[in-house]
Formats: C-alpha cells, sequence, structure tokens
C-alpha cells in the first residue's frame, strides 16, 4: 500500500502542468481523487498511523478559513451599498465552494506527504527528481512547439503568449516558476554526492547541472522576467548556504554558479527579449502593475475587515479601477497574491494567515538540521516568496505542490530524527548493568 500512496503522490507533480496547472475544477478534481486514493491506501496499511499536532493545528487552520468564507456568503449581513446592494458580503455566494475544494485538497496532500515522510526518509529526494521529470516533459512539450512551428500552447490558446515557452501551461510565468524550481532541484540532487574531488563528483552527478543548464535556457525562453529572478535568487541562496565542508567543496559551488550564469547571459544575449521585457520596467505604467496595485489598494481599503469574499477579485476591481488601467482586459487578479487575499478575505486575516506562515517558517528551519535541506528550504520559501508578490500564478497546483511537498517530507524526516535521538539515549541509560556473574 505504502507504493500506491507514493505513486498517487508522485503522479500529481506531473500531471498538474499537463492539466493547464491544475487550478481548473475539473483538473483540481482529478488530483484531489489522487489524493484520496493516497490517502486510503496509507489509511489501509497495517499498523497505526501517526498524526503529528502541526497537521491538527493546519486542518483547524484550513476549517476556520472556509467557516469565515461562508459567513461572508450568509444572508446575515446588512444590506451592502450600491452597486453591490445584496445581504451577504461575498459578491459570488457560491465562490466559497472553490475555496473549500481547494483547500480541503492542499491540506490533504499536505498530510499524505507528511505521512509518507514518517515512513520513507528520503522522500524529499524522490520529489526532487519527480520534479525534475516534470520539467523536463514541460521543456520537451514547449520546445516541441516551436520546432514545428504550432501556434497553440495546448489546449488553451492566448495569443499573447505564442512566441513564448509556456509549455502545458499556457501561461509564461508559470512555465519560468516551474524552471525555476527544476533548477533548484537539479542543484540539490547534485550536492547529493558526497564525492570528495571533483571529478568524481561530475562523473557521479554532474547530470544534474547539465539538466539544470537545459532548464535555465528554457526558462529564459518564456520570456518570464519573475522567474528570471525567482532563480536567480534561489539559486544563489542555496549555493551561498549550502554547508561549507572544506575549501574546495566552496569553490567547486562557486565554479557551478558562474558556468549556469554564464549559460543564461550566453543564451539570453543570442535572445534578446527577455531583456527588452526588463526594459520596459522603466515605463512610467510599469505595464499595467502599479494602477492595478492601486485599484486593489482601493478595494482593499473600501472593506478592510470584512473583505469581498471568494470570487470577487474581477468585479471588484472592474468597478474600482484606476482611469489609467486598461479596461478592454479581464483583470480576475491584482497579480499579488497577498493583495488578493485581502480582497477576497479582509486585512485581519491575512494578517493572522502571514503570522502563522511566519511561525511555521521559523519551526521548520529550527527543526531541519541537516545544512543541505536548510538550504533548499529557505531557497525554496525566498522563491515562494517572490512569486506571491509579482503574480497570481503560485496558487496554481502545479506550483504550490513542490514547495509544500518538499517542506512537509524534510520537516518530518528531521522531526523524526529529532525525537528518535532522545528515546534511544533514554533506552540505553534506563537499561540494567550487565551482570559481571553472568560475564565471568
Amino acid at each position: 500500500m505504502l507504493w500506491l500512496a507514493q505513486t498517487c503522490l508522485m503522479v500529481q507533480i506531473i500531471l498538474a502542468p499537463l492539466l493547464l496547472g491544475g487550478l481548473r475544477p475539473w483538473a483540481l478534481a482529478l488530483l484531489a481523487i489522487l489524493t484520496g486514493i493516497g490517502m486510503l491506501a496509507i489509511c489501509l496499511r497495517r499498523g497505526p498511523v501517526q498524526i503529528g499536532k502541526h497537521l491538527l493545528f493546519l486542518w483547524i487552520g484550513i476549517v476556520a478559513l472556509i467557516g469565515w468564507a461562508i459567513l461572508q456568503s450568509l444572508p446575515i449581513w446588512p444590506v451592502q451599498a450600491y452597486p453591490f446592494n445584496a445581504p451577504h458580503i461575498a459578491l459570488a455566494p457560491n465562490g466559497w465552494l472553490n475555496v473549500a475544494a481547494y483547500l480541503i485538497w492542499l491540506g490533504g496532500v499536505a498530510s499524505l506527504t507528511a505521512l509518507l515522510a514518517r515512513l520513507h526518509n528520503h522522500l524529499n529526494i524522490t520529489i526532487a527528481r519527480t520534479i525534475v521529470i516534470t520539467c523536463a516533459v514541460q521543456v520537451a512539450l514547449a520546445a516541441g512547439a516551436d520546432v514545428m512551428g504550432w501556434q497553440t500552447t495546448f489546449w488553451f490558446a492566448k495569443q499573447v503568449h505564442l512566441g513564448d515557452w509556456t509549455g502545458s501551461f499556457a501561461n509564461r510565468t508559470a512555465f519560468g516558476n516551474m524552471m525555476a524550481f527544476g533548477i533548484l532541484a537539479c542543484l540539490f540532487l547534485y550536492d547529493q554526492s558526497r564525492a570528495l574531488s571533483t571529478a568524481k563528483r561530475l562523473d557521479q552527478a554532474g547530470g544534474w547541472l547539465a539538466i539544470a543548464v537545459l532548464f535555465a535556457a528554457a526558462l529564459l525562453e518564456s520570456h518570464s522576467r519573475l522567474a528570471f529572478i525567482m532563480a536567480l535568487v534561489g539559486g544563489a541562496l542555496f549555493i551561498i548556504l549550502t554547508p561549507r565542508e572544506n575549501a574546495n567543496h566552496f569553490k567547486r559551488l562557486i565554479v557551478i554558479a558562474l558556468g549556469i550564469i554564464a549559460t543564461i547571459a550566453v543564451t539570453a544575449f543570442a535572445s534578446l527579449e527577455l531583456f527588452d521585457r526588463f526594459k520596459d520596467l522603466a515605463r512610467n505604467d510599469l505595464i499595467q502593475r502599479d494602477d492595478l496595485w492601486i485599484t486593489a489598494l482601493h478595494a482593499i481599503a473600501e472593506r478592510p475587515f470584512t473583505g469581498w469574499g471568494a470570487d470577487s477579485i474581477g468585479l471588484v476591481i472592474a468597478h474600482f479601477t484606476t482611469p489609467d488601467l486598461n479596461a478592454n482586459a479581464h483583470w480576475f487578479s491584482s497579480h499579488n497574491l497577498w493583495l488578493d487575499g485581502a480582497i477576497v478575505f479582509g486585512v485581519p486575516i491575512m494578517l493572522i494567515l502571514a503570522t502563522a506562515l511566519i511561525i511555521a517558517i521559523k519551526t521548520v528551519l529550527a527543526t531541519c538540521q541537516q545544512p543541505d535541506t536548510r538550504a533548499l528550504l529557505i531557497a525554496l520559501f525566498f522563491m515562494a516568496m517572490i512569486g506571491s508578490m509579482g503574480d497570481w500564478v503560485m496558487l496554481m497546483p502545479a506550483l504550490i505542490l513542490p514547495v509544500v511537498m518538499l517542506v512537509m517530507s524534510s520537516f518530518e524526516a528531521a522531526f523524526a530524527a529529532h525525537h528518535a535521538m532522545p528515546a534511544r539515549g533514554d533506552h540505553a541509560g534506563q537499561s540494567p548493568a550487565p551482570d559481571r556473574k553472568a560475564l565471568r
């Protein structure tokens, strides 16, 4: 049963990007079915199933957030002002169903990962390898479409992205973010080789570096500025924070970093579209981002405490839009997950979520004592934070899965190891003294 549960978990990493990121209801339903099968397989396994307090806290938070979304949709509030004259806060009364489905699936994935990590000490390595496989599939799709000249983004056409590598995401930023996670996974897997000499290490794990270079080239072809910054920050943090066993080890990491940067630079100069997009940031309108964020702040200021309810962002932005914002575009997000959350749930709820997230990050980093795992988690946290502040795509199951699964598996492995050490010590300390007569 253990192999079935692990398969259901790993398949989701590969399958979610193929389902346009996995955020559509039919795609999320398929991912939820796989999660349910995995949980059932764990429960049917012989032996007790241990659930840590942190998972209980996670589910309490999920239930509370769903409860608030339901409360926003109930017709128990004073009639709201024009043009949202209704006896409930939520502009879309049934929107809480989408929030509940997504949060329950995400909680199920986190729980399944935690339970598997208790039985599989090196689950994070398996997850990292699966991420690399996923990125390789996406690169093959994007490169194939580019070589064959297909005017498509696979199942969902967006004309603005036909010149970019998007894989099956149909979104260049999502594709680039996936490549950034793939580069980090390759660096982590390369670091698992404990060979002392550079030649031996390259012989054992140099393939991971070659794959990372391919992912870096694919990232540049996506022309995503946000993904480019995420990859640079995440890769640099991992290299800097990787354990320095000796001076030669650190020099090897510097050489690796310089090699990847040189490859990125050569590829970028061969295709200057990405640099042109960075030049566009000098424009006064900041490609609509500043007007969009100002619009979101106006909406938040109108209802700072109660929010506007689930599935309300498009209606709210259309109502509070600034004069310079492109009214012909359908703005379903403020392109900042924190602003989106404040619009939907209100500022107090987002402050509570931010506080809980900071406490969780602190707990995870304090528990993980292995330097390479800590470096991986810190790089992941920074990359996810940058992604959440620059766009909405980090909400996609395909992108949030690697973060949640790597964090939960690393934490559970470190948690189990931390609690096993005192137990062994206590057992040795309480063992009876040997019988000297018997020894004679």
